[in-house]
Order: C-alpha cells, then structure tokens, then sequence
C-alpha cells in the first residue's frame, strides 16, 4: 500500500446501512491503513465531500433519490479526478457504459461470495495510490521548471506524440529558434536527412520502453548550418505505465565528434580485438587482404609470408557461406555497413569450425579498408544444439505436470473447501496447506521448465548448510542425514534446495534396514541431524508437510573426490543398474503411490545449472547420485 503514514480516507456511500458496516469490516481486515466514513445518500455524500479530504469515494448504484451515476457526475463537476469506484449489485452492460461514460475510475459487482471484499480493498489501494502519484508528478514538476529554465543545457519537452510543447534559452540558442517558432512541432525540425532514421529509431524505442535513451545526432540549425548534437532523453510514465511527457537535454558536440571519430575507429577496433582475446584479426581493402595475430593464437594458421587477395582470404571458408561473407565485406567497404554474421572456417588441418566473424570499415586517407576479426564459437554451436534438445525435452515434462496434476489437485482443492465449510479442523488447515505446497511445487516445476531453461540466476551456497535446511524441511521419522562437506557451491539456492529435498525423499521413502551399515560403523567427518519423532517444522515455501515414514535410513552429502562435484548417497536396497538411467524419465517410479516426478526434476534441475548427474552405488550398497561440473565458489 501507499506510505505506512498516510492512511486511506474512504467515503463509502450505501443506503444499505448493514451491507455497508459489513464492507468496511471485510476492507479493514483485508488492509490496514484504511479509514472509512460511511453515508446513506447521494446529497451527504456530497456534503462529507465538501466538508472534509477523502482519498477515495465507493458508492452503491441502486439508490433513493439519486442513483451511483447521478452521484459520480456531481462528485466529477467538483473533484474531476478523485478516485470513484462504482460498487453494485446490479451489474450490466450498460450501467458500466455509464459508468465509464461519467468517468468512474473502476467498477466492481458485488458478490456473495467474502473473497470479492479483498479485491475491493485492492482496487482501493491501486487507484489511490495511482491518483497520489499523479499528484505527486504535477507538484515535482513545478519543482523542476526553475531548474530547466536556468540549465545550460538544451532542453525541449514533448508530448506523447512527440510534438514540442516547452525549450529553454538554451535550447534556442543552439538551434536559432524562438520557443514560439518550436511550440507544435516535431523532434523533424531539428534532424537532418542522414540522421533521420537514427532519431526515428530512438523514437520509437522511447515510445515502447520507459527509462532514459543517449543518442549523438546530426541536426541542421534553422540557418542549415548541420552540428552534431549529444542528445539524452527520458521518457515519464506513471504507475500504470501511460506515458506523461517526454524530457530531452543537448548539447552540440561537433568539435569533439569530428576530433575523435577517426581515432575511434581505430580505437574501438583493437578494444574488441584485446577483450576477445582468442581470435584471428584481419584486414581487407579493394587490393588485399593482411592478417595478424591480435589475441592468443590465429584460428587459422597462415605463414609471415602470406599476402593473399581477398578471393584467397575467402577461400578460408567454408564453400556455401564464402558468398554471404563477401557480400558482408562489401557492404562495409561500399556502403559502410558492419557486420556481424556467423560461417563455417576450413582450417589448415582441414577441419570445420563455426567462427563469427565481425567487420566495419575504416576511413583513411588514401583508400577504404575494412578491418575485423574471427571467434571460434565452435562450442557455443554445440551447446546451442544441446540447449535445444533440452528445452524440447523440458516442454514435453512441463506438458505432463500441467496436465496429470493441476486437474486432481484442483478436485482435492474444492472437496476440502467443501468441508471447511461444514467443519472446523486444524487438520483441515494442514491439508489447505500442503494443497498449497503442491500447487507451488507444480508452478515451480514448470517455471524451470518453460522460463528457467538457458539460464538461472545463481549464487556461492554453502552446501552443508543448504542439505541441513533442506532435511529439517521434509519432517523424516527416524532418519539421520549426514553432511560430509565443506564446499561452496555457484548454484540457484531455490532450485538446489529442491534437488536436495527430492533426494532425500526418495532415499527415506524407498530405504529399507537389509542393506545398512551396523552401529559401530562411524562417519570421519562432517555433521549427523537425526530425526526419530514426528516434527512439525515450516518448509522453506512457508507451509508445512506429512511426515515421511522411514526405517531408520542414513543420507550422505558429501565432495567427490577429485573435486568436481558432490553426492548424495544412502544406504538403502540402490537401483538396479539396468533401471539407472529410467530413473530420471518423467512419471517413473516403482512405488505404487509415487508420481515419478522426483528423480525427473532432479535431472532438470542439474541440467539448467550445467551439471552431470549419474546413479551409481554408494558404499553400502545404496544409492549415490554424483554430480560432477559443479563450479565452487571460492
């Protein structure tokens, strides 16, 4: 809601007095910070409005006298932009043509149903705190007029559609305008014909996107003298994203332009030659091609005495792309256009690398050159190819989560609200609450699935302290987890706390006591958390969950030993190696009531952060899932 000091006046007018007392209660329970006045007529409405500051005004539309509508138009002749929210139970068509006709600020049908009070409350709250900032906008730029007028900066608003309505001094003074001669026109007065497009383009981005554009630009003065002018632009919006007005500052540059273009050239060049690194460097002119070495090595090797022509320069390459990099190089050296364009190279052993290669041209004195430089993005081709297949895979999975488990879920969902309704039980509040977790694991589930697949945000985590969290989440009976670890690893914590939660789940859930390890065998190091009753413990998405059954399982999280990675191990019956890779396909499980998504978000999970994951046997003849190309933290 709006500032925690500024409580919400509301003037609720009903003649139903009860329905009304009723409302406030639900509004004030729903949010804090309202204060509500309540009236049962138009004509005291009015006058609460005329003796006294409301933020908002509610009105019922079926009233004595003088209905909603009739109230919004007077309320409109004296306050035209409070906000005013017809609240009826009539609801139709043309009450709300009316209603938008009058220009009320929202509408809202009245319900039987208690949860509707709640969207009351947050309608209140956005068109309040919309109209505030509206307010807020008008005073702020009051504040800003002195300072504009006396910048020594250029300075020019425009409206929505980008005609002037206000220049400074300044303004005038580079141009040769009189603010009379701006006022009306276009961003076009000031832009020459080789700028045209440039200033078109920023235009239209500022009329998509808010936030501030930069842009140098030729622009002609009104006696045609042509200056290059630095220009920054901001684009204004309010809450709700409308576009308010348009600010842009200048300056002319046309001496340090023309002093520096040259030298940039050339600068800028080298710059991306140095940052990459790894690359082959050449130039090309109408006669030749030279090549050098400007990183580490040259992807294709050529001797110190190559002088090849351009032909042999694009011989390099392989024979379907040769004709797009030429028509590339002569673009640059015929219409200055760069480029950026990916091709197939034949190395000097023969082999067929993907390159990018990259190319502008360069003015000198005496010819046109253009320069530019060879990547190998062999490996990003591939795992490019790899990142599709996955998010192939990954739409597949997401597509039977969405189907097999939103649809029972939402039936156990509306049975329970059934019998909340008849009964009152704690234990019905803990199934809400694990429907809850559910519907979160589903969301999650095809987040990664559909938005999260080419990359995750990630961070150092202490992976001790993540399994730790992790176990005290799922609630085990009679288990025991084992932290033999120090590292840190760069991961997602959400996504790798539910790799963890789904590994233990599946060692306390299929663990058995034929195949552990006695009671004098002993751990060297790390940590041991035992849980040997029914704990009632919050799980990291704020709900809780059913105890999982155990027989006294053992789960390991520790470093592999060369330091690739970690595992999670158990000493349960394992998996049998002709069933280790159908473990991570979606909707396996040998349990009669698992779902078989377990094991499958496991895989995902490790494949969106770039991890290996294999199922192997873990010292007492267990389960041990590696993962390897793990990158710690340092």
């Amino acid at each position: 809601m709006g500032e925690a000091w500024s409580p919400i006046r509301v003037l609720h007018v009903d003649d139903d007095l009860q329905y009304a007392e009723t409302t406030a209660a639900f509004l004030e329970r729903a949010q804090s910070g309202f204060d509500i006045e309540i009236v049962t007529s138009a004509s005291e409405g009015l006058a609460r409005l005329e003796a006294a500051s409301f933020d908002c005004v509610v009105s019922d539309y079926e009233m004595p006298r003088e209905n909603g509508i009739d109230f919004l138009e007077s309320v409109r002749e004296e306050f035209p932009d409070l906000p005013f929210i017809l609240y009826t139970g009539r609801g139709s068509e043309a009450v709300a043509g009316d209603a938008i006709s009058a220009g009320v600020t929202d509408y809202l049908q009245k319900t039987s149903d208690t949860s509707h009070y709640a969207l009351l409350a947050n309608r209140i709250v956005n068109a309040v705190e919309q109209y505030r900032s509206q307010q807020a906008l008008e005073e702020s730029k009051e504040r800003l007029s002195l300072f504009i007028d006396q910048s020594p900066l250029g300075f020019v608003e425009f409206n929505p559609d980008f005609e002037i309505i206000r220049v400074n001094d300044a303004l005038s003074d580079i141009f040769g305008y009189t603010e009379a001669e701006l006022l009306g026109e276009t961003w076009e007065v000031f832009v020459s014909d080789e700028s045209y497009d440039d200033v078109d383009a920023v235009t239209a981005a500022l009329s998509e996107v808010s936030g501030g554009y930069h842009s140098i630009d030729e622009n002609v003065r009104k006696d045609g003298e042509h200056i290059m002018v630095e220009w920054h632009n901001r684009l204004i919006t309010d809450d709700s994203g409308d576009i308010v007005t348009i600010f842009s500052k200048c300056q002319e540059v046309t001496e340090r332009i023309e002093h520096e273009r040259d030298l940039a050239q050339l600068r800028d060049f080298f710059a991306e030659a140095e940052e990459l690194g790894d690359l082959g460097a050449w130039e090309f002119d109408e006669t030749g091609v030279s090549t050098w070495t400007a990183g580490t090595r040259r992807i294709h090797e050529v001797g110190d005495d190559f002088d090849p022509t351009v032909e042999d320069g694009l011989s390099f390459y392989h024979p379907e792309d040769r004709e797009a990099v030429m028509d590339a190089v002569n673009a640059a050296l015929e219409d200055g256009e760069p480029y950026d364009i990916e091709a197939r190279l034949i190395t000097a052993t023969g082999d067929c690398r993907w390159v990018q290669t990259r190319g502008k041209r360069v003015e000198e004195a005496e010819k046109r050159t253009v320069r530019g430089y060879i990547q190998d993005i062999t490996e990003q081709k591939e795992r490019e190819r790899r990142l599709r297949l996955q998010n192939e895979r990954l739409e597949s999975f997401a597509s039977v989560v969405s189907h097999d488990l939103r649809s029972p879920l939402t039936v156990a969902q509306g049975q329970l609200k059934l019998a909340q309704q008849e009964v009152s039980n704690d234990r019905l509040d803990r199934i809400d609450s694990a429907h809850q977790r559910m519907q979160a694991l589903i969301d999650d589930i095809l987040s990664l699935a559909r938005d999260g697949r080419e990359a995750t945000i990630t961070e150092p985590v202490n992976l001790r302290t993540a399994a730790t969290a992790c176990w005290e989440t799922i609630k085990v009976e009679n288990a025991t987890l084992v932290t033999d670890t120090d590292s840190v690893v760069t991961a997602d914590p959400r996504r790798l706390q539910r790799l963890l939660e789904n590994l233990f789940r599946n060692s306390v859930e299929h663990g058995s006591t034929s195949s552990r390890p006695g009671a004098d065998d002993s751990v060297a190091h790390g940590s041991i958390h035992s849980l040997s009753q029914t704990q009632d413990t919050s799980g990291a998405h704020g709900t809780t969950s059913s105890p999982v059954q155990s027989d006294g399982v053992t789960v390991t999280v520790g470093d592999l030993d060369d330091a690739s990675g970690f595992y999670v191990a158990d000493d349960g019956p394992g998996i049998p190696e002709d069933e280790r890779d159908a473990v991570f396909e979606a909707g396996y499980s040998t349990a009669s009531n698992g779902t078989g998504f377990g094991l499958a978000i496991v895989a995902e999970i490790a494949a969106v952060h770039g991890w290996d994951v294999s199922v192997t046997d873990s010292e007492s003849g267990g389960a041990r899932f590696e993962f390897t190309g793990v990158e710690k933290a340092t």
